[in-house]
């Protein structure tokens, strides 16, 4: 009876050898994993130059690894294994007791990020325009009470936010104690991004620091799409978290004309809805990033300001509540425009410069440190 056992054992083992192979061999490849939002290694090219440098193997390691089956199903199992382990200090994204995902703190020279608000300044001495630094807290800042202790005390955003207030040649926008107070509920539990309750907050503090005056809550059109699934969820492969609701805020009475520098169209607005039909639903929002962007407000006062929008991505949710008072708001971001941000103020007849980033961008974008 043994020995039958033992036969049977074996036999299920060699089958289970030759059945995973052949899954794996037999199973469609995929280019792009939507759930964790990149492209997969494909199989690679046998060369005698990749041989020799041991890259051939390290290439199909990854291909391997990235077109196994089920894997989506075994990332998030290790990704919970990790959580319920309490070893998610060693991950990129950590979950909090409400189930918000959040980014783990970046550190960041401070002779470094000086280095960028210098040339953020420096900016306002060539132009003569007023510099206004708008830098949004990270959720897990705001969010610290949620996380363990260990973890929270392992955010430092007010050395950043310090260092703003005390650059010569720069406004500070100072929402920090805003949303610390208030602001719990302004990002969404699976992207690192503020919410239209955020935005709007975060307007009204930068509106009254530029001493124009905010609108009313009302004075857009707040619709909702649910089912938002963020950027947090797909590098944690935490899948059991729940969607969000995705908030877009349309200004009322206010036709636009936006055009971008990549492309010779022009559209009538500021929401791109055909994004609802990919992975990624953020782009909605004037169609992602772009080099440059120009937002004209047609029913604008001949003598509305220009506003000058250096930004990162929370910049594109900021513009739809901007634009009913301005003239114009010009949105540059400095990953993809190399030209002179300078230049583009005195062509664009720039009355304001806006930097509106999240923190940790002005900690780690090197694209601001060589800012012209």
């Amino acid at each position: 009876m043994k020995k039958k056992h033992d036969i049977l054992t074996v036999g299920l083992f060699l089958l289970a050898l030759l059945l995973v192979p052949l899954w794996w061999l037999l199973s469609p490849r995929k280019t792009f994993s939507e759930s964790e939002r990149r492209y997969l290694a494909e199989p690679p090219k046998l060369s005698a130059q990749s041989l020799k440098a041991w890259a051939y193997d390290d290439a199909v390691e990854t291909c391997l690894a990235d077109q196994l089956p089920g894997r989506d199903g075994l990332v998030g199992l290790n990704a919970y294994t990790v959580l319920l382990s309490g070893r998610q200090v060693s991950q990129e994204i950590w979950r909090d007791r409400e189930g918000y995902l959040v980014e783990a703190p970046v550190t960041a020279a401070p002779e470094q990020v000086q280095k960028r608000l210098d040339r953020m300044a420096a900016l306002g001495e060539k132009t003569g325009l007023p510099v206004y630094v708008l830098a949004v807290p990270s959720t897990g800042y705001v969010r610290r009470g949620t996380l363990p202790e260990a973890l929270a005390s392992l955010y430092h955003d007010e050395d950043i936010l310090q260092q703003i207030v005390q650059t010569p040649g720069i406004v500070a926008v100072d929402i920090a104690e805003t949303f610390l107070n208030e602001g719990q509920s302004w990002y969404y539990r699976t992207d690192h991004h503020w919410t239209g309750q955020g935005a709007y907050a975060a307007y009204r503090v930068f509106m009254a620091t530029a001493r124009h005056e905010a609108l009313g809550y009302d004075s857009w059109y707040h619709h909702t799409v649910s089912g938002y699934v963020g950027s947090t969820r797909s590098r944690s492969a935490l899948w059991l978290t729940g969607s969000d609701t995705l908030t877009i805020d349309e200004p009322m009475d206010t036709p636009v004309q936006v055009t971008f520098s990549d492309d010779p169209q022009t559209y009538d607005s500021l929401f791109f809805y055909d994004h609802l039909q990919e992975y990624d639903w953020y782009p909605l929002f004037l169609d992602g990033n772009h080099p440059i962007t120009v937002v004209e407000n047609r029913a604008a006062a001949s003598d509305a300001p220009t506003l000058m929008l250096v930004k990162d991505s929370f910049g594109n949710t900021l513009a739809p509540l901007l634009i009913p008072s301005y003239k114009k708001i010009v949105l540059v971001d400095p990953r993809y425009y190399r030209g002179s941000v300078a230049d583009l103020c005195r062509e664009q007849g720039a009355d304001e410069i806006l930097f509106c980033y999240s923190l940790e961008r002005i900690a780690t974008d090197l694209n601001l440190s060589i800012l012209k």
